[in-house]
Formats: C-alpha cells, structure tokens, sequence
C-alpha cells in the first residue's frame, strides 16, 4: 500500500469516527437526530408568537430547520446549538445557500455549555433526560418573559402557558419564564 494511500484511508476512518461519534454522543446526552415536519416547526413557533427581530435559540439544531424557518418567515435572530457533526455540517450549506447567515447562526458545541440568558424564545426536541437536566439551567439563566417550546416532552419544575394537541399530532408545550 502506498504512502497516499495510507493516508487516505486513515483520514476516511477518522471522517466517519467523527459523523458517526458525534451521532452518537449526542444522541446519548440529550436526543438522537430525528427531524421535524415544516408544519410542525412552524406550529412550534406560532405557538410561543415569535416575533421579527426576537432572538430564537434551538437546542440541538439538528439540520437547521427550525432557525431557518424562524429567521427567514418570522425574522426572528437564530441561533441553534448542534454537538453531531453531520447535521451540523449540513444546517451549515443549508443556511450559506439561503443566504441567510445575518440572521441564522449555528454553534457547534454542547448547549448544557451555553449561556442561554439572551434568549427571547427556547425551542427544544429533547430526551426527557435532557428536560430534566435543563429545567435548573433554565431557572437560574433564562430572562423573565422567555418563552420555552418543547416539542413532545414535557419540561420538569414549569407549568405549561399552552399545551398544544391536536389529533394525531405531537403534543407542543410553551412555557414562560
């Protein structure tokens, strides 16, 4: 085998290590990547009237969707949280090729990490072990007045403003700090 060879297999074994690590992990700490339906979404952010220029924050951003639709049909500031590399990545191109990076932004990186305190309005699709773990985070971070949207999993410690369940559909919790 030669020396390019080697090297490029070494590189391709640490690519997929990292997709399919990061996959992982974050799956284990807060949700695994699943994505949501536009309506959904869109749902979610009527629900906790986003507002243009309010700034939305999404805890594991996945592929973007969420502060897409919020910048570009609520003119909220979006911000998402993604620890996977590969919806990352892709909430990345998505968000270059719709020119919308003045008003979608993307942090890799853990959102137990951030500091959320900006945050007119929180979307989340998260394990009810992330809820958990968040719901102190929340109380001691979150400015009086924000919003809190979690699609179909309760958040522990808040009582729910609307509870939002329509037929066949995932039960969409607003909370208000």
């Amino acid at each position: 085998m030669s020396d390019l060879m080697f090297v490029f297999w070494v590189v391709f074994f640490i690519v997929i290590f990292l997709i399919l690590g990061t996959l992982a992990l974050a799956g284990f700490s807060a949700a695994p990547w699943v994505p949501l339906w536009k309506k959904d979404i869109r749902r979610m952010l009527k629900l906790a009237e986003v507002k243009p220029g309010e700034i939305v924050y999404d805890l594991g951003a996945g592929d973007g969707r969420i502060i897409i639709i919020a910048a570009s049909e609520f003119g909220a500031l979006a911000t998402g949280f993604e620890f996977a590399f590969l919806p990352y990545f892709l909430a990345w191109v998505k968000i270059k090729l719709l020119g919308l990076s003045k008003k979608a932004k993307l942090k890799y990186g853990s959102f137990f990490t951030q500091d959320l305190s900006q945050a007119d309005v929180i979307c989340t699709f998260l394990s009810t072990q992330a809820m958990e773990r968040l719901s102190p985070k929340f109380k001691k971070e979150l400015k009086p007045g924000c919003r809190i949207v979690s699609y179909a999993f309760s958040l522990p410690g808040f009582e729910p403003k609307v509870v939002d369940k329509p037929e066949k559909m995932a039960t969409v919790y607003v909370y208000q700090k």
